[in-house]
């Protein structure tokens, strides 16, 4: 129910979301600069729940709390143009085990804990085990269709995408999300900056200070769940977590993803963790002007990658985030995505689909050596290259090749010949942020409980180190999203 009083900070305190500090504020702890940057608001709303950001993460949590009755409002600091976050722009493809069976949880959690170099949150991978092939149930049941799951080796998960397809079928997602969500009474409030998170005199989060296009305004609620998203639009934050350089990095996903959520969580007494190198970044090698759909993850697995002096310097079987990451220590940061016709038949032809619908070219040639002068490498060293990779692959692996590859190696062989270049590392999203436990429970760096605190989706875990299994971080979303909405409503 929604009102319109003045309230006094008598009564509960108030928590800034640029460091203010941990730690209940009463009146007569605020100092007039801390006073000063947000006044205290003439409107208030009252609700059940209120959930911070319009991601995959925050519409399920949003959803599952309506679907039990709560009353809800969602706060989304961009336009209602821009709904979605980094969901929008993602592929659309969650992971699964292969089967909802224990036996195949298992061995998805173990893919995954060793995708993440044995520290990731295989807590958090056991939920996403147990739950994902419901969750994507449920999503169809609500109106959004899901395509049939693909098995995708050489990892023990499958994948089923959004339909219509990658890419296209984020966009599809957020209308019916939206639409199920406004008809179940869900509020949405666009152009709304939550800036600092209220809490009572128990220590109890109980709303958050936004400001948006009529003001500052308070939105209370029993609960509030941080689904924000990452910090990968936040140049200090990058270079102060990650690396001093990591600033210059493109940034695929959404530019607003500043870690607003994050900062806003700390200042409540919320730990943060998993946040710091080059580890915690999810980096691509991807076209440079469609840095979001023009990504070839699902080739960079079967094909070689070739550096600006003709050379392989990565086991491209390793997946498309170590591949990324190879490619930051490459001469000009760039690469060239080689394989053939044998290829492009079993694994390429949705990505050319994809790159020739965004008008991207794909490079293609009769001859290895009519490929590397279209893509500007050095013809002779490229063709020693490839031809010193085909001599080495033997049964689907290729142990003596240069660097070895251990797995999905094949010849490059048969014309013609195809090539996605240049491509350029960019940040698709970021790993690590604020400390939750299995019930999307905001932490302390301590463990302790933040009552009233939930967070779910790239922002909170943390989840992922090094890399993930692609669709990982979708699933993620969701089925954190969804035990976030239920517990925070509960």
């Amino acid at each position: 129910m929604s009102n319109s009083t003045k309230s006094g900070l008598t009564r509960r305190g108030l928590l800034g979301g640029l460091g203010a500090g941990a730690g209940v504020m009463s009146l007569a702890a605020l100092t007039p600069v801390q006073a000063a940057l947000l006044p205290e608001p003439e409107t208030s709303e009252s609700y059940d729940l209120v959930v911070i950001g319009s991601g995959l993460a925050g519409c399920a949590a949003a959803l599952e709390a309506a679907l039990g009755g709560a009353k809800i409002v969602v706060l989304e600091k961009a336009s209602q143009a821009r709904m979605g976050g980094n969901s929008f722009l993602a592929g659309g493809s969650f992971s699964l085990p292969i089967s909802d069976t224990a036996e195949a949880h298992a061995h998805y959690v173990e893919d995954y804990d060793k995708y993440t170099l044995g520290r990731g949150n295989t807590e958090i991978f056991a939920l996403m085990a147990e739950h994902i092939h419901r969750d994507v149930a449920w999503l169809q049941e609500n109106g959004i269709e899901v395509l049939p799951a693909v098995d995708r080796p050489p990892n023990r998960v499958s994948t089923a995408t959004v339909a219509p397809g990658s890419f296209a079928g984020m966009p599809v997602l957020f209308r019916r999300m939206r639409a199920r969500l406004e008809e179940l009474g869900v509020k949405f409030a666009f152009d709304t900056k939550a800036r600092q998170l209220i809490m009572d005199e128990a220590g109890a989060v109980v709303g958050v200070r936004a400001v948006g296009r009529q003001g500052v305004a308070d939105y209370r609620g029993r609960s509030v769940v941080i689904a924000t998203g990452g910090y990968a639009g936040n140049t200090q934050l990058l270079e102060a977590y990650s690396d001093p350089n990591a600033g210059a990095l493109m940034v695929r996903g959404i530019k607003h993803a500043t870690g607003d959520g994050l900062l806003m969580a700390q200042g409540a007494g919320a730990g943060l963790k998993g946040m710091g190198g080059l580890m915690a970044l999810h980096i691509a090698a991807v076209d440079g002007v469609e840095t979001a759909a023009g990504q070839p993850a699902a080739v960079v697995p079967y094909a070689v990658s070739i550096n600006r002096e003709g050379r392989r310097f990565v086991d491209e079987s390793l997946g498309y985030v170590s591949h990324g990451k190879a490619v930051l220590n490459q001469p000009g940061q760039m690469t060239t995505l080689v394989f053939d016709q044998s290829i492009r038949d079993s694994v390429a032809e949705g990505v050319i689909s994809t790159f020739n619908r965004l008008g991207l070219t794909v490079h293609q040639a009769d001859t290895l050596e009519e490929l590397a002068g279209i893509v500007g490498l050095p013809a002779e060293q490229f063709a020693q290259t490839v031809e010193a990779f085909n001599a080495a692959v033997d049964n689907g692996a290729a142990p003596g090749a240069n660097p070895p590859k251990r797995t999905l190696a094949s010849r490059i062989e048969t014309a013609p010949f195809y090539a996605f270049s240049p491509l350029v590392p960019g940040i698709t999203l970021t790993f690590g942020g604020i400390m939750i436990n299995e019930s999307a429970q905001a932490l302390e760096a301590d463990g302790r409980v933040i009552p009233g605190l939930f967070a779910a989706g790239e922002g909170a875990g943390a989840v992922f180190f090094q890399d993930y299994i692609g669709g990982g971080s979708m699933t993620n979303c969701l089925v954190m999203g969804r035990i976030a909405g239920r517990e925070a409503a509960a």
